[in-house]
């Protein structure tokens, strides 16, 4: 990312306290300007996002729209790819200050004590599970004894699916079968018979389903059953950053949350944000975003509290999380409100 929205946030802020100086002299006598320009500058905050999710469409479309800026930040955009660990021991180990992404991932290194806290969520809905259509599976239990693709055996998707096969009474561990695929070479599996299911996130997973012309469909994901109404990705700020800088943190998490709504009301324009970050075509892009709940983001009070306990419930019925681990607990000490 250039340095173009620090820059010109920089020298918004600077500018006008400058011309408060020189055209009012009343206030200018009240205030001392090196100190109004000292307040004025920006909040420097250094963000992780992947530079391909799509689902996160809220990081550049802040920094394209202006929402880093008019919250009074000078944001530095770190992208990852799809290297979870790198950003979250980046997040840990201070090289950045924030970072987004699934829940799902997050948890498990949480409950080990990884030093970061939830402060808002952005949206919902970018995890599906397809088998063939002929197949005619219209429930977990069908899956027994079948092989299923994911792009990492410790995946969000993973994670999720195993979840759901839980709840219908398979072992994740015993009763299915795990194949790791690019995300890309996951349709051609299920055609040639390697796996008979695929998990993963969009858009990589949105395009496998739309390239299968009808062969693949959508048994489930975080746009079905109780998940609908749930988050899927989060805001996470390294805990020193939330003491020694809580308005930056505040301040990142309501300029992320006004984006997600903006994002919500303009999917269109918002996919055309994204088409420099995408080779997927801008329709295409657009059909994703409205997939998705981005009308569902808020800050890190009661409701994601209880969002996040339930994920931490699911990730403990399957032995992801330890049997002693108490769902609620945990989210209350991983879950911080900056906002009021």
């Amino acid at each position: 990312m250039s340095d173009t929205s620090s820059l010109i946030s920089r020298r918004h802020l600077l500018g006008a306290a400058g011309a408060l100086a020189a055209g009012a002299p009343f206030a200018a006598s009240l205030l001392d300007v090196p100190a109004l320009a000292q307040a004025a500058a920006p909040l420097k905050v250094k963000l992780g996002w992947s530079g391909t999710g799509i689902c996160l469409i809220s990081v550049p479309t802040a920094v394209e729209k202006g929402f880093f800026v008019k919250h009074g930040l000078d944001v530095e955009v770190v992208k990852f790819g799809s290297a979870f660990d790198q950003s979250l021991e980046a997040v840990a180990s201070g090289k950045i200050d924030a970072t987004v992404n699934f829940i799902l991932r997050f948890l498990k290194p949480l409950e080990q004590g990884i030093n970061i806290k939830f402060t808002g969520a952005l949206h919902g809905g970018c995890i599906r599970v397809l088998t063939p259509t002929s197949a005619g599976i219209t429930d977990y239990t069908q899956l027994k004894g079948k092989t299923i693709g994911v792009v990492d055996l410790a995946s969000a998707a993973k994670n999720f699916t195993s979840v759901q096969l839980y709840k219908a009474g398979l072992d994740p561990n015993k009763d299915v079968e795990w194949r790791v695929y690019p995300v890309d070479l996951l349709g051609e599996a299920v055609r040639k018979g390697e796996i008979f299911a695929a998990a993963d996130a969009d858009p990589g997973i949105y395009l496998v389903l739309k390239n299968s012309n009808g062969s693949l469909n959508e048994l489930g994901g975080l746009a079905h059953g109780i998940y609908k109404d749930l988050s899927c990705c989060g805001v996470a700020v390294r805990n020193e950053f939330l003491t020694e800088n809580k308005p930056a943190a505040a301040a990142l998490t309501r300029a992320l949350l006004e984006a997600a709504d903006w994002v919500h009301n303009n999917p269109d324009e918002a996919a055309q944000i994204f088409t420099a970050y995408s080779p997927i075509a801008k329709p295409i892009l657009a059909e994703i975003i409205r997939s998705h709940t981005h009308q569902h983001h808020f800050g890190g009070g009661p409701d994601l509290q209880k969002e996040v306990a339930i994920y931490a419930d699911d990730l403990k019925t399957v032995g992801i999380l330890k049997p002693r681990t108490d769902p609620a607990k945990l989210s209350d000490r991983i879950v911080v409100d900056v906002l009021s």
